[in-house]
């Protein structure tokens, strides 16, 4: 996992909507800088879970993501791997990928990992990509 962008008091910041594909759970995310300032970057990572989910990552102190509906220890945990160091929450009714935390508090333990394919309205194609090799980490 690499750090992403926070909101800075200096600068601008977005909230964004976003949601599972059957609307079980909805939640509103706040990133610094909006996604769409060619200083935002999205981690589009290698690795086995991130390219078979197809995630489009980004980091976020957990306190920037907040539930309308469901709440995150509704969602289904999956972790993997001799470390279980990451977990992977999704919806257990569409098995929408929605977010990754650390299970480690030493390593990002306080951010949220939030899928961005799950925010609205939200041109994929205009974000910068930062490609990260997971799949050798």
């Amino acid at each position: 996992m690499s750090s992403g962008n926070t909101p800075e008091s200096s600068k601008p910041s977005q909230t964004y909507t976003a949601s599972c594909h059957c609307g079980r759970f909805k939640y509103h995310v706040t990133h610094s800088p909006p996604l769409s300032d060619p200083e935002a970057s999205v981690t589009n990572c290698n690795c086995s879970i991130c390219s078979r989910n197809g995630y489009l990552l980004i980091y976020v102190p957990e306190s920037f993501v907040q539930f309308e509906k469901g709440s995150h220890d509704e969602l289904t945990k999956y972790t993997f791997g001799p470390k279980h160091k990451i977990a992977h929450y999704f919806c257990p009714s569409c098995g929408t990928s929605c977010f990754a935390q650390s299970t480690d508090p030493n390593f990002y333990g306080d951010m949220k990992v939030v899928n961005v394919r799950t925010f609205h309205d939200l041109d994929l194609k205009s974000l910068t990509l930062k490609e990260v090799d997971g799949k050798n980490f």
